[in-house]
């Protein structure tokens, strides 16, 4: 009996906008399409951050407005402010919809489960947020069903994804459970238990029961139906004679029936684009990596990754995602095969180089463990973009050489450190100081697969002369030695306060200028902040709280 997995992606297309400007957390994000007479319908909506409110206990968050999809913004907005007020209208952020880059984000993401399984394929549907992988028989190296779902969930988790992960006899009841794991798993489990769920073999008939019907991938027109009989769980639909749902009820609520109970089958065909490479190299025996040598290791893998790249040149492509699979030996004392080691290299720009890229591989295993006897090396390409050609110049051969040894530079200290360690600062609109900026891939290249040409993140022009060029961390409490008398109503900055074991004397100050944060962000912040020149000619960035006085150290200009 087949076993699948799905991993639905809920609210898919505001995920991926989330994982391209992370500041977006913080705000309600609407993707919205413009239909005719220039009327905003909402496709999706998410905030993963809202506001905690005070009348809930255990410091939880309010339950979400309910904002479906097909409503107009207008509306959308009217229940956003029922809920939050209108200040969280005022900071919502919109987006048009486009299904094309959603679809080929989500086809790089079913690429990427390929390490769970060969067959993955996304759902047969006009905007898709599911994918589906055919564990039948990949469930055992990764320890059994349970651990499976687990990797599954933290594998997205890790990318900054939220995922629902199930596992069933068919596409359907797998679907059906993925959709609701928080009923599968009732309150009193833990919040990462409920984004998962096992049905048994043979059991989803009863597992299953008590889900709504719209769990049988059932459209507008056959829900409607089965309402105005008082159907409205699968446990009802099943409980239909085969004679009545034929006369009563529209052909496809039979086939999704009998695709849910398995008796109507549903290959899993990959809906991908153009196929990208994947080779792999086999050998006769298990080979112990130490007696073989990194070498010849290193020899295989250039083999392979330039099989690989012969077909992306010829239509003028290169790797900016890659993964290798160290196929492992159980052993002749294990009960069963293992999982394989695998190894993600993302390349900030797309490349040819076969040397570089095994180079980065080579850096990647030495961050790992790899097992001591293997029966296997695959390459996959994950994702592939266009190659920039340019004729050199006779005279700027450096300067043109320059770009891409500075993303060959990248590539390296991203394959040593790991590629959360290299990225560069960018300013967001947030009046918090500590807020104010997000880290993403130099240059703005990366995507959530590993591939060049993500959208710029949102910058946030301010003064240069009101930021420092250094801001610490934490604030630091400062040790003010002399302050004018009644600071607290003059609105001045201390005389002479003491740093790092100096004591400096403030010359002349700029401020003040009040910052404060809204009840939603959490603590509420409200301090007053001062450029202050010593006598020494340096100059600081300080602010006192509001709250109690205390003064603190939060930037140096340079």
């Amino acid at each position: 009996m087949s076993r699948i997995m799905t991993i639905w992606l809920p609210r898919w297309p505001v995920q991926r906008r989330l994982i391209h400007d992370p500041a977006l957390r913080k705000v309600p994000v609407f993707v919205c399409r413009r239909e005719r007479r220039g009327v905003m319908t909402i496709t999706s909506w998410a905030w993963a951050l809202p506001p905690r409110s005070e009348s809930v206990h255990s410091g939880e968050r309010p339950p979400a407005p309910r904002i479906l999809p097909g409503m107009s913004l207008a509306e959308g907005m009217a229940v956003l402010a029922l809920t939050h007020g209108s200040r969280a209208c005022h900071v919502a952020e919109i987006d048009h919809d486009d299904p094309a880059a959603d679809r080929a984000s989500l086809e790089q993401l079913a690429r990427h489960s390929r390490r769970f399984a060969p067959i993955v394929a996304l759902e047969d549907a006009g905007r898709p947020e599911c994918i589906h992988v055919d564990v039948t028989g990949t469930a055992r190296f990764f320890g059994g069903e349970a651990l499976l779902v687990r990797t599954a969930v933290w594998t997205f988790a890790a990318r900054g994804l939220h995922a629902r992960v199930a596992i069933a006899d068919t596409v359907g009841a797998a679907w059906a459970a993925a959709h609701h794991t928080e009923l599968l798993n009732p309150p009193p489990a833990p919040p990462f238990r409920r984004r998962f769920a096992i049905v048994q073999p043979g059991e989803q008939v009863v597992t299953l029961a008590a889900l709504p019907a719209a769990a049988l991938r059932l459209d507008a027109a056959v829900r409607a139906a089965l309402r105005e009989v008082g159907i409205d769980t699968i446990g009802g639909i099943l409980k239909v004679s085969r004679k009545s749902l034929a006369s009563r009820f529209p052909h496809t609520l039979a086939v999704r029936l009998a695709q849910f109970r398995g008796v109507c089958a549903e290959p899993l065909a990959a809906t991908f684009g153009a196929e990208l490479p994947r080779v792999a190299h086999a050998f006769d025996v298990p080979v112990s990596l130490r007696e073989v040598g990194e070498d010849a290791v290193a020899a295989i893998l250039e083999r392979l990754v330039g099989q690989c790249v012969a077909p992306l040149m010829a239509r003028g492509d290169g790797i900016t995602s890659l993964q290798v699979r160290f196929e492992q030996w159980a052993g002749m004392g294990e009960r069963g095969p293992c999982p394989p080691v695998v190894i993600d290299v993302g390349l900030y720009r797309p490349s040819i180089a076969v040397r570089h890229v095994v180079d980065l591989v080579r850096l990647r295993m030495a961050r790992v463990r790899l097992p001591r006897e293997i029966e296997g090396i695959a390459v996959d390409v994950l994702a592939a973009a266009p190659v920039v050609c340019r004729q050199r110049s006779l005279f700027a051969g450096e300067s043109e050489s320059a770009a891409s040894e500075v993303g060959m530079l990248f590539d390296r200290l991203a394959g040593r450190l790991g590629g959360k360690a290299v990225f560069e600062p960018r300013g967001v609109k947030d009046a918090q100081p500590e807020h104010a900026w997000v880290g993403v891939p130099p240059e703005a290249r990366g995507s959530i697969a590993g591939s060049a040409g993500a959208p710029a993140q949102r910058r946030c022009e301010m003064p240069a002369e009101r930021r420092p060029i250094w801001l610490l961390p934490r604030p630091v409490p400062l040790d003010v030695l002399a302050v004018v008398p009644d600071t607290a109503d003059v609105g001045r900055p201390p005389v002479r306060f003491r740093h790092g074991g100096e004591v400096h004397e403030v010359a002349t100050a700029h401020g003040p200028e009040r910052i404060e944060t809204a009840w939603w962000r959490g603590p509420i912040v409200r301090r007053d902040y001062y450029v202050v020149e010593t006598r020494a000619g340096r100059r600081f960035w300080l602010f006192r709280r509001l709250k109690d006085g205390a003064w603190f150290l939060h930037g140096v200009f340079a």
